[in-house]
């Protein structure tokens, strides 16, 4: 066998994406909120981008210009305040009023006029590394060496923190939560403070004739004192957050009308792009300035971003439609009008590939007269029914689901084979156990725990 170098010729049939190919994939895939992200990033990088969030019309085409249209003189008139101030913003009405745990242990903590300087710094310090449910978990040793101070002195802070309200906070975990709280309540159970420090696990699976014989107390006191410890709370910094409401911004609306639906693609949120008429005059009158190439190759890449968004607009607007022309019962009823469909449905409708459909869905919402979804949740599989061709959502069985358990009695809830029976009557045949699936899908309890007693 010849070992060595040779030169030969071969063909070969590959995929290759282009640059602008991949912008636009990029581009169809991003969120509203991703994509104004994208945007901005794109102009600071791009000298010839403008930027503008006035004009909702600007870097459209024909086609585009006809859709959006629609959308800006439809709501124009919700737009406006009442003395027509066309900047007026609706959301700038509602104000943040959310108020933290570490705030409001700090408001209290200046309130303190006789706390000394390393004590109030020691306390913030304190404050500033509770967990999420308040507790505290640092080395009193750890803390004291790194304030150069006595342990002492820092157990001292830590029962100060503990005064604060809301009663619980800096507690070590949660049975000192449950302790600091009975010391602090005036009418202070004895036994129940006993339970709390050495039996938790005991009252929680009701094992209350250990705890009476080992006290020597009747179960109704054991039982008097489980009910107590059941006033206390467990988590006393539930109704702080340090999260505030995240608004969720539709891409796409379905509007019903007297002849039909409007589908409106949403660009009303999005930055609006223009290229910067300066650069462009500048290449012509100065035909031979050394910076002609560098400004000519961020016209090209500002000219591609505006294609791609482009494309992005009219590509929802195909896939809302074909979804639109798919799923019209859920359109015209609701949610028990969605019928089985899937991306290949939908990429065989438009004549394009699945993973553009997937893109065109992927972190997107609609707004359709019955509410806010995801455009993902239209695609859903099905259940045949019996010696039929008919076939059921499983988005529209789990809603049958949810009101056969409204209506159900209380006392005698249906079971997972009972509903299976009501479906099968109904020619569908669902096993047992995606029953029980679909229901903890929806987050329903078990017929034996929603039993009433």
């Amino acid at each position: 066998m010849q070992v060595g170098f040779e030169l030969y010729q071969k063909q070969t049939l590959k995929l290759s994406l282009t640059p602008e190919l991949q912008q636009s994939i990029k581009i169809l895939q991003y969120s509203t909120h991703e994509l104004i992200d994208f945007l901005n990033r794109q102009v600071y990088e791009n000298p010839v981008l403008e930027i503008s969030f006035e004009d909702p019309l600007a870097s459209l085409s024909e086609s585009s210009i006809r859709i959006s249209k629609i959308n800006f003189l439809k709501r124009s008139s919700k737009s406006k305040s009442f003395n027509g101030d066309n900047d007026y913003n609706p959301i700038n009405n509602y104000s943040i009023n959310t108020e933290t745990l570490e705030s409001h242990l700090l408001e209290q903590l200046s309130l303190l006029s006789s706390l000394k300087a390393i004590e109030r710094k020691v306390l913030k310090f304190l404050i500033g590394n509770l967990n999420e449910y308040g507790f505290l978990e640092l080395d009193a040793n750890w803390t004291a060496s790194h304030f150069s101070v006595s342990v002492e002195e820092i157990e001292k802070m830590i029962q100060v923190l503990q005064s604060l309200d809301p009663i619980g906070v800096g507690a070590k975990d949660l049975t000192d939560c449950l302790l600091i709280q009975l010391r602090e309540h005036e009418n202070c159970n004895e036994l129940a403070y006993k339970i709390v420090g050495r039996h938790l696990t005991d009252i929680a699976e009701k094992r209350y004739r250990k705890i009476a014989a080992l006290y020597k107390v009747t179960i109704q006191e054991v039982q008097e004192a489980a009910d107590f410890i059941r006033t206390l709370n467990p988590r006393p910094i539930s109704h702080f957050s340090n999260d505030l409401t995240h608004y969720i911004i539709p891409d796409v609306y379905v509007e019903k009308e007297k002849e039909g639906f409007l589908i409106t693609v949403n660009d009303s949120c999005t930055p609006k792009l223009s290229i910067s008429p300066i650069y462009k005059d500048h290449i012509a009158l100065n035909p031979v300035n050394p910076a002609k190439d560098y400004i000519k190759g961020h016209i090209n890449d500002a000219q591609l971003l505006l294609k791609g968004l482009e494309q992005r607009q009219m590509t929802l607007y195909k896939v809302a439609a074909a979804i639109l022309d798919e799923q019209q019962e859920f359109f015209m009823k609701g949610i028990t009008g969605l019928k089985p469909m899937t991306l290949k449905d939908i990429s065989e409708k438009l004549q394009v590939h699945e993973s553009t459909i997937s893109r065109a869905t992927s972190n997107k919402y609609i707004q359709t007269p019955h509410g806010l979804f995801k455009l993902r949740n239209f695609f859903t599989r099905g259940v045949n029914r019996v010696n039929s061709q008919v076939t059921e959502s499983t988005t529209t069985i789990k809603e049958k689901i949810k009101v056969l358990i409204a209506a159900e009695d209380k006392i005698k809830p249906f079971s997972d084979q009972k509903l299976c029976q009501i479906f099968e009557n109904e020619g569908m045949k669902i096993s047992r156990r995606t029953i029980a699936k679909y229901r903890e899908d929806l987050g329903i309890p078990g017929s034996s725990k929603r039993r009433r007693f």
